[in-house]
Parts: C-alpha cells; sequence; structure tokens
C-alpha cells in the first residue's frame, strides 16, 4: 500500500506550519504521520513547531528542494517511509520553493511505486498578494498555478473587496482548483481536509467558502516572466544560533526596523524562538508590516532565521547584538 503524500505550499510566512499544525490537532493525530520540513537557510525553526511525541519530523536545511537539493529530498523521503513506515507524509517546501519541481520529485520514478500523491495545498496571505505577486511572480504564481486546492490565509483580516479581487486573481492563473476563503479560526480541520482532498460529498461547498473547480473553457493566459530561476539566485537568508537574551520590547523594536530596505534590504521573513528570560522563551514570526510573538517552551538553544532579497548581513547582525567578530 503506497503512502498518502500532502504537500503544503505557500510564500514566506503565508501560514504553512500554521494550517499543519491544525489539521494535524484537530483531525490527524491518531494517524502514522512523518513530516519533512525545508527550510530555506541554515537555521531550521519550524520543525521544533511542528515536532510532536507521535509525529516524526525530518528537516532539510540549508537550501530549498527545487535548488541544490532534490538528491537529499528524495532520499530523505525514502528514508521516512523505511524507518517509520507512516500512513502519511506531509511535506512542508520552503517558501521561496517552486511547486512544479517538487511534485517533480515526488513522481521520480524510484517513488511512484511508494507513494501517492494526495492534498497538494498552496496557501495565500490575502494580504500580501498584490505585493508579492508583482515582485516575486516566477516563485508565487508558480505555487497557485500548481496547486489542487488554494486556501487564503488572513481573510479575517481583509475587506470582502479585497478578499474577491485577489479571488479573481488566483482564478486566472488557475481555474481549475478549489479555493477556500472561510477564517479558519471557523473552519475545521475535516472540512478542509475534505476540499483538499476532492471530496465534496454532504454539501461541503454549503458549510464553507469554497470556490469549486470552474468548468469555463477561459482562454485567459497568465503574462509573467519566463525566466527560470533557482530560488538560491533570487533570495538570501542569514540565520544564528545563539544563547543570547533579548528583552521583549527591544525584540519588537528590532523587527520592526527591518522593514527599513535601505538599511537592511527587503526582508520577506523573519522568525526564531529565543530566549527573553531564566525561563521565559519566546517564538516571533515577521512579515512586512505584520509581527506576531508569543511564548513558548524551552528549546535546546535560541534561533533566528531571515530570508530576503539584497540582504545587508552586517546591518542585520548589528541590529540583533552579533557584531562580526
Amino acid at each position: 500500500m503506497r503512502v498518502k503524500v500532502d504537500i503544503f505550499s505557500g510564500f514566506l510566512g503565508a501560514g504553512k506550519t500554521m494550517l499543519i499544525k491544525k489539521l494535524i490537532s484537530e483531525n490527524l493525530k491518531n494517524e502514522s504521520i512523518a513530516i519533512i520540513e525545508n527550510e530555506f537557510g541554515e537555521v531550521g525553526i519550524d520543525g521544533t513547531i511542528l515536532r510532536k511525541s507521535n509525529i516524526e519530523v525530518k528537516e532539510i536545511n540549508a537550501g530549498c528542494i527545487c535548488c541544490t537539493i532534490a538528491g537529499d529530498f528524495k532520499k530523505a523521503i525514502l528514508e521516512v517511509i523505511n524507518k517509520f513506515n507512516p500512513k502519511r507524509i506531509i511535506i512542508e517546501p520552503s517558501g521561496v520553493g517552486k511547486l512544479s519541481e517538487i511534485l517533480s520529485v515526488c513522481k521520480d520514478k524510484e517513488l511512484k511505486d511508494k507513494i501517492e500523491i494526495n492534498m497538494i495545498i498552496t496557501v495565500v496571505d490575502v494580504l500580501k498578494y498584490d505585493m508579492y505577486i508583482s515582485n516575486f511572480a516566477e516563485f508565487y504564481s508558480n505555487q497557485i498555478i500548481n496547486a489542487k486546492t488554494v486556501i487564503l490565509s488572513r481573510t479575517q483580516k481583509s475587506s470582502s473587496n479585497i478578499t474577491e479581487k485577489v479571488t479573481t486573481a488566483i482564478r486566472q492563473l488557475n481555474n481549475k482548483a478549489n479555493i477556500i476563503t472561510t477564517p479558519w479560526d471557523k473552519l475545521n480541520a475535516e472540512r478542509i481536509i475534505a476540499a483538499a482532498e476532492q471530496n465534496l460529498k454532504n454539501s461541503l461547498e454549503g458549510e464553507v467558502n469554497l470556490l469549486k473547480k470552474s468548468t469555463s473553457n477561459s482562454s485567459f493566459k497568465l503574462k509573467t516572466r519566463t525566466n527560470n530561476h533557482y530560488a538560491n539566485e533570487v533570495f538570501e537568508t542569514w540565520g544564528v544560533e545563539t544563547a543570547k537574551r533579548f528583552c521583549k520590547l527591544s525584540l519588537e523594536n528590532i523587527l520592526n526596523r527591518l522593514q527599513d530596505s535601505k538599511l537592511y534590504g527587503t526582508v520577506l521573513r523573519a522568525k526564531g524562538i529565543i530566549q527573553t528570560g531564566e525561563e521565559e522563551w519566546m517564538q516571533f514570526d515577521y512579515v512586512p508590516e505584520e509581527i506576531q510573538m508569543k511564548n513558548t517552551k524551552p528549546d535546546y538553544s535560541g534561533r533566528l532565521c531571515i530570508i530576503g532579497n539584497n540582504l545587508n548581513r552586517n546591518n542585520i547582525k548589528n541590529l540583533f547584538g552579533f557584531n562580526e567578530e
């Protein structure tokens, strides 16, 4: 029997990890699950967040699946199957990965008899759609075009006009995918999974804001760049493991200052787990114009990761208090 493989794509900070946690905690927690977590950078953050007592997490860092480590990715799938024999493998690629390349690896002849591609989800932040499609269309549109299901995040913070505009734009890129627009806190995991597995029984569309696959014969053609870049040709990363402690207020100030692209470059994502007190730890997430910080459990070390374009590493090090040695 082949192992189900679910792929959760989405650009930096869209909410992939949060969605995976929701589906596992509400619906999949009793299944035998393994997660393959790929971060674009040398320091892994999300693997720690995803780890649970009954879930195995295999991390691949220092690159993205569609760049230099496709072979490592295939090996990771085979290793997970042979070592843990899971019923389901969840793959969370780097936010700058191309979904088409990830699917290509999963369809490799060595894997076709071992895995069955199940859910292919792309998470899209409605508040960041215009900015990312304008600046990083080669990667951003690829994730949308190749999805079977597009799940919108942060619709609870968006106006209906913005959500409708983004939904229309997504439909022009991919007129076959289901699009879920309901805020996640209003929707249970079972319904999300049913939509993503294309199981629309029991009037599913009546319970969620689900835009079903289009049956139109639209001749719309996307006008976008045809450049074939790898993520590491466009995006950069800086990360560090550290025992340094940060005051919560000073950390918030640091994250706010990252929006100054003249000083620090274009920072698209910052995330980390750091110590803030004697026994206090904090997890933080930054995307442009939005910061989230919450208390978390202690970890073996503090660490943080910055992803962006044209990063000024020296200024970023100084900002976080890591002066050059």
